[in-house]
């Protein structure tokens, strides 16, 4: 390997490879690449493809005449996002600070897109998705890491202005609004409030003051307690949540069907392959709800090591937002980590919590393990642009 070096590197040291790496440009991804977050990353992922087609197969060979039909597609998207890792964990991560306004502008032409008749298209309820030549995309996934490159640009170059209120909190919400409305009207909650979750924690670590965090938070409570019991089916779900027992047959069936697909798999689990729970009883098995197709054929030892899989994860991203405030004092580094981080972290939190029966159904996937094309490439995406702070110290000199 040395001798490898010499031969690329005129300049290489004997003294340590990471001398060497640390001195000349990229040639290859595994330069300066946080190894330990690309193989939990990798290992969620390839996991979950097995999860995804356990709990697909049947329901598959039944609706579509093809049990391969959905691990077949979440294949195809795997390799496309390990693939726009590879390329976006090469780029200079500093880009997408200039890039942030055409992002967020592009993300939010998607979003409006779905209104066009045609191509817009509805599922379950929601109109989310575009559907165009028989590929389907969802914009919100990507509207969502844009809004949270944003807000990294913004905290970081109005930093010496945070401490006024519409520097520190109104200038990370109003150019986003047109984006979160139409998320709102798809409608996509869940999103949203991670989205402003993540936002309201960046501004936090940023140093905006506590009062107006305080106020802001305040407000942004009340508007979405608005907006959760103002709405039918969203008072609905929270009613459901707080009783499921009421509706066993209706709006309370899904969750307790994943109660009861968690308490067969006891410690153990009932084996992989081996759940019933997939087999026509837990809607949205593969996706919304494979935690709990997790917790029933890998029982409790699964399921907690599924979440601390999802800890290592926070632990590693947050670790580089860390390095990167603590040794190049680089501010949009350390915001754009952190952000990409929470919003994953977040989301896998709140599915783990909505299958568990601790929060309200919110309609939103678990990172890279749920079924989900667009979702799956868009977070590894994210990653990529993380694993590329992670090796910004061949960026900044």
């Amino acid at each position: 390997m040395v001798t490898t070096l010499k031969n690329w590197f005129p300049n290489f040291k004997k003294s340590s490879v990471r001398e060497a790496s640390s001195q000349t440009p990229w040639p290859f991804p595994a330069q300066g690449m946080d190894i330990m977050l690309l193989l939990v990353v990798l290992a969620m992922v390839l996991f979950g493809l097995i999860m995804v087609y356990s709990s697909s197969f049947i329901y598959a060979q039944e609706k579509m005449g093809d049990g391969f039909f959905f691990i077949r597609k979440q294949l195809i998207y795997a390799g496309i996002g390990f693939a726009v890792l590879l390329i976006v964990c090469r780029m200079d991560y500093r880009k997408w600070e200039e890039w942030a306004y055409p992002v967020l502008g592009f993300a939010t032409a998607l979003l409006a897109l779905i209104l066009v008749p045609g191509i817009g298209a509805r599922v379950g309820g929601a109109r989310r998705w575009i559907h165009l030549g028989g590929m389907t995309f969802q914009p919100g996934e990507l509207a969502k890491f844009a809004i949270i490159f944003f807000a990294a640009r913004q905290l970081n170059r109005k930093h010496d202005r945070i401490e006024t209120v519409t520097t520190g909190v109104l200038s990370q919400f109003v150019v986003p609004l047109p984006a979160l409305f139409l998320l709102l009207l798809q409608p996509d909650f869940g999103t949203t409030v991670i989205i402003t979750g993540v936002i309201f924690s960046l501004m936090f670590v940023r140093g905006v003051p506590s009062r107006y965090l305080l106020t802001a938070s305040a407000l942004a409570a009340i508007v979405g307690g608005s907006l959760a019991f103002g709405t039918g089916y969203r008072r609905a779900r929270v009613m459901t949540f707080l009783d499921p027992w009421t509706d066993p047959g209706g709006k309370g069936f899904q969750i307790l069907q994943s109660f009861i697909g968690l308490h067969n798999g006891h410690l153990w689990g009932v084996g992989l392959g081996n759940g019933k729970e997939k087999l026509f009883y837990l809607p949205e098995a593969h996706n919304d709800f494979i935690f709990s197709v997790i917790g029933e054929e890998l029982g409790f030892v699964g399921i907690v090591t599924v979440v601390f899989a999802y800890l290592y994860f926070i632990y590693r991203g947050l670790r580089i937002a860390w390095n990167c405030q603590k040794e190049n004092q680089d501010r949009f580094g350390m915001l754009l980590a952190t952000g990409i981080t929470l919003a994953l972290g977040f989301q896998s939190f709140v599915n783990i919590s909505v299958v568990l029966g601790l929060v309200p159904t919110k309609g939103l996937t678990l990172p890279f393990m749920s079924y989900g094309g667009s979702a799956l490439v868009v977070d590894l995406f994210a990653v990529g642009v993380l694993l590329s702070i992670a090796r910004g110290r061949s960026f900044i000199r």
